[in-house]
């Protein structure tokens, strides 16, 4: 049996440093082995769990999580997806990545404790299917660390008072952007954590109106060298969350920039087009179509 044991904080993290790793991209054959397996691991996990898979409607008018939250309706227990993460301008717009993929998954009759349990076995089960043989002995003694410690899951109240002894100074309410969850990580040993009941943002934020904020029953699970790989919500007794993929595979390769786990040949086009500087004859004649 797995022995679990305490995380040891990290030391004092003066400086709000953004989430690094020295990883280098892995061949376009090794990203690609890593991303089969990951994928196939993930599906695993859903069916073994008891969760029925979705088909959503492609370019739908809707996120997904409409569509399971109508299974759910219907009387399925447990549900999940695949969908996509479309950038702000459409497939068409090419300063942004496209088609990074999002797994989404619903289930009834559960408690913030029981999703915030779900995305850890979650993460775990994926991990423990990675080898040397495809990660390399480095990333595979880092991710057994993972496994066999514990994920710290803070309060959001937690969580800012950590941040306060770190030298942060942020108001109760206000988001905790990427580089205070990064100074978190940091307390927490470089371990994936959980921070959970964040203030919940209101139309009114901001204004002399704005009621005073309120604490959701939701999770957002933060991964070193990746920021936020999971967030979910509990709703009435259904809880729903998303996983990026991307980042997860980030936080798995430990690399640091999400675009390094790309496969998609011509997104790496893409990337390389607005590395060339303007107005060469190359890029001219690209964005002309």
């Amino acid at each position: 049996m797995m022995t679990v044991e305490s995380p040891v904080p990290g030391p004092a993290f003066p400086t709000a440093a953004m989430f690094e790793a020295p990883g280098r991209p892995r061949p376009l054959a090794r990203r690609l082995a890593i991303h089969n397996r990951v994928v196939r691991r993930l599906r695993e996990f859903f069916e073994t769990d008891g969760f029925h898979e979705v088909p959503v409607t492609a370019l739908a008018d809707h996120p997904a999580r409409v569509q399971l939250d109508g299974m759910l309706s219907l009387g399925f227990g447990a549900v999940w997806c695949e969908s996509e993460i479309m950038p702000p301008g459409g497939r068409l717009e090419p300063r942004h990545l496209r088609g990074f993929k999002l797994m989404e998954a619903a289930r009834s009759d559960q408690t913030l404790a029981d999703l915030a349990a779900l995305q850890r076995d979650l993460l775990r089960f994926v991990a423990a299917d990675l080898g040397a043989d495809l990660l390399g002995g480095r990333d595979v003694t880092r991710l057994d660390r993972m496994l066999r410690m514990e994920h710290p899951c803070l309060e959001y109240a937690e969580a800012l008072a950590v941040l306060h002894d770190k030298g942060w100074d942020l108001e109760y309410g206000q988001p905790l952007h990427m580089a205070a969850k990064a100074t978190l990580l940091r307390h927490c040993g470089n371990l994936p954590c959980q921070v959970v009941h964040q203030p919940r943002p209101h139309k009114l934020e901001g204004t002399a109106a704005a009621p005073a904020p309120s604490l959701c029953e939701g999770v957002e699970y933060i991964l070193p060298y990746a920021g936020v790989a999971m967030e979910g919500e509990v709703q009435d007794g259904r809880a729903s969350f998303s996983l990026d993929l991307g980042r997860l595979l980030q936080y798995l390769m430990g690399l640091e920039k999400v675009t390094d786990t790309l496969i998609d040949p011509m997104d790496r086009i893409a990337q390389v087009m607005h590395a060339v500087p303007h107005g060469t004859a190359l890029r001219s004649s690209a964005e002309r179509g």
